[in-house]
């Protein structure tokens, strides 16, 4: 028991001093906070990923994008992107903007997107949860009748204090196509 005691001890004390003396950078690429794993390896190269106007990612099509926390100063972009018949959504951070106010952003988080159906459609920043507006609800939704009426057929948070996407219940959102009155 002893031993075994000292033999975790040994490994614990390897394993701590081990990274001592790498730099920040080295250890967040090795941090299973990363998660990059977690990604198709064709798109694990995007997170941490920092790109501006005139260097958008090759290979991918923006389709829509929504900012938000712009009047905080705090300032996040939801990226509805495509890459062959893969539709994406990243969850990136203003980083920084150039002289003529165009935004630099890094994607801190992505998430694919389930195949829409014909009848559906993806809406950012125009959701509700318990009445009030909810800035960080993306969703995907079906119109029945009218764009009035929807139904949501899956949720996620973009959520700031994690910078992540979390999924979110269904049965608590309302979303509303505000294109339908202009």
């Amino acid at each position: 028991m002893l031993y075994r005691k000292i033999v975790i001890f040994i490994f614990i004390m390897i394993a701590g001093f081990s990274s001592c003396g790498k730099k920040e950078s080295d250890l967040q690429k090795i941090s299973p906070d990363s998660a990059r794993s977690q990604y198709p390896p064709e798109f694990q190269h995007l997170i941490g990923l920092e790109f501006g106007p005139d260097s958008f990612p090759s290979g991918f099509e923006e389709q829509a994008g929504y900012v938000f926390g712009f009047m905080e100063g705090n300032e996040y972009v939801i990226d509805h992107v495509t890459k062959n018949q893969t539709d994406l959504l990243w969850l990136c951070k203003l980083t920084g903007r150039d002289d003529e106010g165009r935004p630099f952003l890094k994607i801190l988080d992505l998430l694919i997107l389930p195949r829409q159906q014909e009848n559906e459609m993806i809406l950012m920043g125009s959701c509700k949860v318990g009445g009030e507006e909810d800035p960080e609800i993306v969703a995907v939704v079906e119109f029945i009748d009218n764009m009035m009426v929807s139904e949501v057929h899956h949720a996620w948070r973009a959520d700031r204090k994690s910078e992540r996407f979390k999924p979110f219940p269904v049965d608590s959102v309302e979303c509303l196509d505000e294109s339908y009155f202009l």
